[in-house]
């Protein structure tokens, strides 16, 4: 297989929007460092519920179902959601003949995006672009129950069962990957901000909501941890040198500060974040930079093709780069992507407070403490039993082969508690008999602190009668529905179909298939 997951150019016209919150308990500075929320009582949400009341007249209209960021959708016009929006289409796996290549691999990923605005789209009734469905991000967006690893800091396991209604015998495998569970202490958190404050911002479902998640931040972190935040439109502006978390009257007058200005000098901004999270860098902290943007690079550097190699450089000595996404139209998916990758972070998109108060608030509080650096997986079909294959997902993050085994090519990081699932469709040979190894799935890392190589496996069987859990027939269903958007989807899959087998889902309480089974009907209205 050709590397296809890195890139060499990267899109001028950026949307990034983002908020980092990591969940701590207050301490003494020389105390134990221990998971959980200081909880300072701020009500974070009312800088999302008053923006709309206190912006400028910008000639910018809002709907939501509810009337509140809190629990639905707030975005500009459903006219304007797709407009000016970067995503680049990476096209979906075709069958492979294992007689020609019996080896899968590809770089582990723990993006979550691509479904969080499709998710956004569809409740505003518009049908997501092809180009923004990223199978593996739908499927990782689902929790499928699957353990922790008993040793090591990655484990995986596999499961196959017939897949639903195909009269060819075809088999669905799935691939998990888990790391260990997080630890009940973590280290100290120190986090900067760089915030877009550029006119474009100027709107609720923007600004409102990076106000609302920088109050959260301000809310949960250990009274030890430290934030920094720079802003930045035609320059760059130091808003907050790195202050300690229990200062909250500092760090609220430093959202305060954030109002919309003139143009976006995004180079600018993330220079002097990187700059700002030197000073306060520690070898025994977190040291993560979150870029906050959703804006169209026009001034300075607007093809910033140096900044993703001191992305890169970055990542690579310590300082991660989280990229959270905010707000539809003039919106590039791609660039977001792409820079978390290069950063050793991740991606994720936020379109109500309480998704940023979900995401900020609980689920960050120990992931960016990687467990697992350069992780990469490789599956193994036996070409005798299995006559071909496809991975549904990864396109953008093939590995070659060979590269299975090198540690030096860049790959994914994981954190504790982080989960990668990826789905093949397999073709079996004649005569396999029910429940035989067909293969071999391994996933391969470096230790993030001595860079040791470490490798787990598991065998890949045919399936039996009863070998598909609930785990399998969600998985299943979502990469049906994310191919059906994209219109790739096989012959015999139908959203009637797809419905079904939710709906079944649903009556049995399988956690995760209440929610695809709305983006499945809202998916039937949308235009």
């Amino acid at each position: 297989m050709t590397s296809s997951h890195r890139r060499t150019a990267i899109l001028a016209s950026v949307a990034i929007a983002g908020a980092l919150t990591l969940a701590g308990c207050s301490g003494d500075d020389d105390g134990p460092s221990v998971s959980g929320s200081a909880d300072r009582g701020i009500d974070a949400s009312q800088y999302v519920d008053s923006y709309a009341e206190q912006q400028q007249d910008s000639g910018t209209s809002y709907s939501s179902s509810s009337g509140s960021a809190a629990s639905a959708p707030v975005t500009a016009d459903s006219s304007q959601l797709l407009e000016g929006n970067t995503f680049v289409e990476h096209g979906v796996s075709g069958y492979v003949d294992t007689g020609e290549d019996a080896e899968s691999t590809f770089a582990l990923d723990v993006d979550t995006g691509s479904f969080s605005v499709a998710r956004t789209l569809l409740a505003q009734g518009v049908r997501p672009p092809a180009a923004s469905i990223r199978v593996e991000e739908w499927l990782n967006s689902f929790d499928y129950d699957d353990p922790a690893p008993e040793d090591g800091a990655l484990g995986v396991t596999t499961e196959t069962g017939l897949r639903p209604d195909a009269e060819d015998g075809t088999q669905l495998v799935r691939v998990a990957v888990g790391s260990r569970a997080a630890e009940e202490e973590r280290p100290r958190a120190h986090v900067t901000l760089v915030v877009d404050r550029s006119g474009s911002m100027d709107r609720q479902d923007r600004l409102g909501l990076v106000k609302g998640s920088l109050a959260v931040l301000a809310d949960r972190l250990r009274d030890d941890d430290t934030v920094a935040v720079v802003s930045f439109d035609d320059q760059a502006t130091p808003i907050l040198e790195p202050t300690p978390a229990r200062d909250t009257e500092a760090i609220l007058g430093a959202v305060e500060r954030l109002q919309p200005g003139g143009s976006t000098n995004l180079e600018a901004g993330l220079r002097l974040g990187y700059e700002q999270a030197r000073e306060s860098y520690d070898d025994d902290a977190v040291n993560v930079v979150v870029l906050c943007s959703d804006g169209v690079a026009n001034v300075g550097d607007t093809m910033p093709g140096s900044i993703v190699d001191t992305v890169a450089e970055e990542g690579a000595a310590g300082i991660h780069l989280v990229t959270v996404g905010f707000g539809m139209g003039n919106y590039n998916d791609d660039l977001m992507e792409q820079l978390a990758d290069q950063g050793e972070g991740f991606y994720s998109y936020v379109d109500t407070f309480d998704e940023a108060e979900r995401l900020f608030g609980t689920e960050l509080t120990t992931t960016l403490v990687p467990v697992a650096a350069e992780a990469r997986a490789q599956v193994r079909f036996d070409p005798e039993l299995v006559s071909s294959y496809r991975l549904l997902g990864y396109e953008d993050r093939a590995l070659d082969d060979e590269e299975f085994e090198d540690l030096g090519v860049d790959a994914g990081e994981l954190g504790p508690g982080h989960h990668a699932t990826a789905l093949y469709e397999v073709r079996l040979s004649g005569g396999v008999e029910p429940g035989a190894t067909i293969g071999t799935a391994e996933v391969r890392w470096a230790d993030p602190g001595d860079g040791g190589a470490h490798q787990a496996s598991a065998e890949v069987r045919a399936a039996t009668e009863d070998s598909a859990g609930p785990e399998l027939e969600l998985a299943g269903a979502v990469a049906d529905t994310a191919l059906l958007l994209k219109g790739a989807a096989y012959d015999g899959a139908s959203l009637d179909e797809v419905e079904r087998r939710v709906s079944d889902l649903v009556a049995r309480d399988v956690d995760g298939a209440d929610e695809l089974l709305t983006v499945i009907r809202q998916t039937r209205t949308a235009s």
